[in-house]
């Protein structure tokens, strides 16, 4: 009787022990994040990883696209976990093919309910090569590192590409002119968007395509919410928003809350509340609610826990120290950093702010996209005390500040990101915003919450002192 190795099963094995020590040495010992090496160790071993990730899940969904994945990535892995005993997902925002890895080596089960995963644009393809989602929701597309992405027609070619062979229901967003494009695929589209609300506008100074994607002809906007995104139409061929099957109503922002109505079409509309600033985060929640609803779960629970969301990962993430809150906001692009800012103007507590800007390869090494973005809205911003810049870049920021017309008298420079947390945070302010770009926000978090743990064990030994003082 011969002697048979299965070295399909060994490499597994060996990848998932590998990927398990190289997690331990991150995490335990350099005090790093673990959220992409282990993966690739894995998929260096065992190249198939991904595909058994896709066995093992029995149903998923791929969120894709340049701003909001890992919000609605975070909001419907929120919902799911309610609704289903197992959901595998990459929570940590790493999205490439090493990140989704990584997930499944931190939980690795024998079946999941579901896989929801956040993918990078320009690993849409690989990754769609191993798992096939049974849906697939796209954001938007925004110019973002251009010296890795290239131009967001590329992105756009690219997932088409990678769509066309695929089984799969698009959830697709119809206030964007190049998403909306994928209507030409032969699939089962669902649009979701947001109507005219008291916060568009009839002109918008950033708009990533103003042609039509069908015919190149420029296109008309009856209105903006923000971006590209909004109503169009061609007078040419007479391309425009496709009718929504889920869209977000009357928007208003009262105590540092978004109220809005969801609604389906033909259905009654449900009101919702989101805790968090931005119009881009009533897109992010229709698209949650979107793909909720069409997996039939009950739109009264699905509205309660977007009520109860938090964010995590420096996406608008509260910190509350005993004095003041801290808020840390990725900004990585024209779009996020334009409507960022606009989304702080409505806020009049007093504040002091943070912008930390790296060139980093993660980041993009240009960083010329600052002067795309609407800076000036900067000075629109009330009961500003004092704006700090910091990181690789912190005089190009500062720069961009000057320019915009934020006076000099308020603006401090300091590249020592430690030191610039510390320094922002001795303000006695109501809120302060942090804005890092991508591998700045990681830090920020650490260093914000170093502090916040710091501060929490004075305030412990000082309530101990009161609670042991004797007084006659």
């Amino acid at each position: 009787m011969g002697f048979h190795i299965d070295y399909s099963r060994f490499r597994y094995y060996l990848a998932v022990a590998a990927g398990k020590i190289a997690s331990f040495i991150l995490q335990k010992i350099l005090k790093s994040s673990a959220s992409a090496m282990p993966g690739k160790v894995a998929m260096t071993i065992y190249p198939d990883i991904l595909k058994l990730v896709n066995e093992r899940c029995c149903n998923k969904i791929i969120i894709t696209g340049t701003n909001g994945k890992t919000t609605t990535n975070n909001l419907l892995n929120f919902i799911f976990r309610k609704e289903f005993p197992s959901v595998l997902s990459n929570l940590r925002g790493a999205n490439m093919p090493q990140g989704l890895v990584s997930a499944f080596l931190h939980d690795r089960r024998k079946k999941y309910d579901w896989g929801i995963f956040e993918v990078d644009e320009g690993s849409f393809k690989r990754v769609t090569r191993d798992l096939k989602p049974d849906y697939v929701l796209v954001t938007n597309f925004f110019r973002d590192q251009l010296d890795r992405y290239g131009e967001i027609e590329k992105a756009f070619q690219d997932i088409l590409e990678a769509l066309e062979p695929l089984k799969t229901t698009l959830i697709l967003n119809a206030d964007d002119p190049l998403v909306s494009n994928f209507r030409k695929l032969n699939k089962k589209n669902i649009y979701y968007g947001v109507a005219q609300n008291q916060y568009s506008t009839g002109e918008q100074a950033i708009v990533e395509s103003r042609f039509c994607p069908a015919c190149s002809s420029y296109l008309e906007y009856n209105y903006y919410n923000y971006g590209q995104l909004g109503s169009y139409k061609c007078p040419d061929c007479g391309f425009e928003n496709p009718d929504y099957d889920y869209n977000i109503t009357e928007i208003d922002y009262r105590d540092h809350t978004y109220h809005f109505k969801f609604k389906k079409k033909e259905h009654d509309p449900h009101d919702i509340t989101f805790p968090y600033e931005g119009i881009y985060n009533a897109y992010n929640c229709c698209a949650a609610l979107s793909a909720a609803k069409e997996i039939g779960l009950p739109l009264n629970r699905v509205a309660r826990w977007i009520g109860e969301f938090e964010y995590h990962l420096g996406r608008m993430e509260n910190f509350q120290f005993p004095d003041k809150l801290v808020k840390i906001a990725l900004v990585k692009n024209p779009i996020g950093l334009t409507e960022t800012v606009s989304s702080i103007s409505l806020d009049e507590r007093h504040k002091s702010m943070l912008f930390v800007l790296n060139d980093n390869p993660a980041d993009g090494r240009d960083v010329s996209w600052i002067w795309d973005a609407e800076v000036e809205k900067t000075t629109h911003i009330k009961n500003v005390n004092k704006i700090f810049c910091s990181g690789r870049r912190a005089e190009d920021i500062a720069l961009r500040l000057k320019y915009a017309g934020v006076p000099v008298e308020l603006v401090e420079v300091n590249d020592d990101m430690d030191q610039a947390i510390g320094k922002v945070l001795e303000e006695e302010v109501e809120i302060i915003y942090i804005l890092p770009t991508y591998t700045a926000v990681f830090q920020a978090r650490e260093l914000v919450m170093a502090r916040l743990e710091g501060s929490s064990k004075k305030m412990s030994h000082f309530r101990e002192y009161l609670k042991n003082l004797k007084i006659p």
